[in-house]
């Protein structure tokens, strides 16, 4: 999934407010819910719900969660709709440890069923919660915490950020990343982990970037970073940060729309991601639909009338893109059983998408969805749907949207 990691060890006070400060800094990354984890007196300590920040405050009071040490979350679903059980934190099965995590685990099925077959017990449908089961595992076989994540990251396929706590070793806070941004701050009586910098900066100004395939462990002794593959120490000095807070919410670009444009690499890696049986079950009502129409409207409009030309050069199948608005007035009446409507929305909530989709729906026709948002209307009342996994986009003009959707139809066309 795509969200906002931060986490800190303060010398004094509670972290929880902190916490709390530093997630809402990291609101204008998109977010469907939200999460804290503390611990305190040797117990591990969670509130999390689905929902805006100051919502799930006003019902949860984030703040009142005790301890000096935790790890908070935003979450931007890409496995699991957005619900309570969904949102991180996620623990294993003793409710020892807590993992927030910013990324896609490609193999998170396979880990799954290897360790429900071992006897742990999942209760989210998400990809992170391998991770907490498995370190439990290492736990259980003798290793320390910090070896123990060493060891779980090994197994994961995939990007990933994330941040763990534990019980056994309620000191720590051990972080790690591939291809997901994390930073650290570091200020005199504290030190902070967070997926961008604008969530600790009025904080501290003192800012360490953890690099791909690097783990970092985090305690009242300071930060140590070292390489996974090889376990050599990094030693990497802090920076000083002199963005304005504005300007760093953008990572230093002069607009979130180039911030975006620069953004399109990893979100196509996140979307070439994607399980092969989804992708491979949308093909299969594909090839068996008597006429294929595309729907959309907008930017992805243009990225249909794209894949009409892949379906047609790639794999020989002829489709009519359509603008959503004009489905109705132009196929609605003769749609039947055997069409497919393919239908491309970001948001999954575009009104006119929506109301070809119910009036094809209406005449038994088959409906696939390719969507940005899990548990928008299109994923419900979709037959088959893919997420296309790019992350919240808050230029108003697509890039990194378009570019993901131009993927997701290329590899159904192939």
């Amino acid at each position: 999934m795509m969200c906002g990691i931060f986490g800190c060890i303060l010398q004094t006070g509670d972290a929880a407010s902190v916490i709390h400060k530093g997630l809402k800094k990291l609101e204008y990354r998109g977010y469907d819910s939200v999460g804290i984890a503390t611990i305190q007196e040797n117990q591990l300590l969670i509130k999390k719900d689905s929902g805006k920040i100051d919502i799930v405050h006003d019902i949860h009071n984030l703040d009142a969660l005790p301890g000096r040490l935790g790890i908070g979350h935003t979450r931007w679903a890409t496995h699991g709709a957005p619900y309570q059980i969904n949102a991180h934190p996620h623990t294993d099965c003793s409710n020892q440890i807590a993992v927030v995590h910013n990324g896609i685990i490609e193999n998170f099925a396979e880990l799954k069923t290897e360790l429900e077959e071992a006897g742990h017990t999942f209760r989210s449908k998400t990809d992170t919660e391998v991770i907490p089961h498995l370190i439990e595992r290492k736990l259980k076989e003798g290793l320390s915490l910090v070896d123990a994540v060493r060891e779980t990251v090994k197994r994961l396929d995939g990007s990933y950020a994330l941040a763990v706590i534990s019980v056994k070793e309620p000191d720590k806070i051990v972080c790690a990343r591939r291809e997901s941004p994390l930073v650290l701050g570091v200020a005199e009586d504290s030190l902070y982990v967070a997926s961008d910098i604008p969530a600790f900066l009025s904080n501290t100004n003192k800012s360490v970037v953890v690099q791909d395939g690097e783990l970092v462990v985090l305690s009242d002794k300071g930060y140590e970073i070292r390489n996974i593959a090889d376990w050599k120490v990094v030693t990497r000095e802090p920076e000083i940060i002199d963005w304005a807070p504005e300007m760093a919410e953008k990572q230093g670009y002069p607009h979130f729309m180039l911030k975006e444009i620069h953004e399109q690499p990893l979100r196509l890696r996140n979307t070439l991601r994607l399980q092969d049986k989804y992708l491979e079950l949308m093909t299969t009502f594909l090839d068996r639909a008597g006429e294929v129409f595309l729907v959309a409207c907008g930017t992805s409009y243009h990225a249909c009338l794209a894949a009409s030309y892949m379906f047609s050069k790639l794999s020989f199948l002829a489709t009519h893109p359509i603008i959503a608005s004009e489905f109705v007035e132009q196929h609605g009446k003769s749609v039947n059983i055997d069409s497919t409507l393919l239908v491309v929305s970001q948001s999954g909530e575009t009104a006119d998408t929506l109301d070809a989709v119910e009036s094809a729906r209406l005449r038994a026709a088959t409906v696939l969805g390719l969507t940005n948002i899990v548990g928008s209307t299109l994923t419900r009342v979709a037959r088959v749907y893919i997420c296309q996994q790019s992350g919240p986009e808050i230029g108003v003009a697509a890039t990194k949207t378009f570019t993901s959707q131009l993927s997701v139809l290329f590899s159904c066309g192939d």
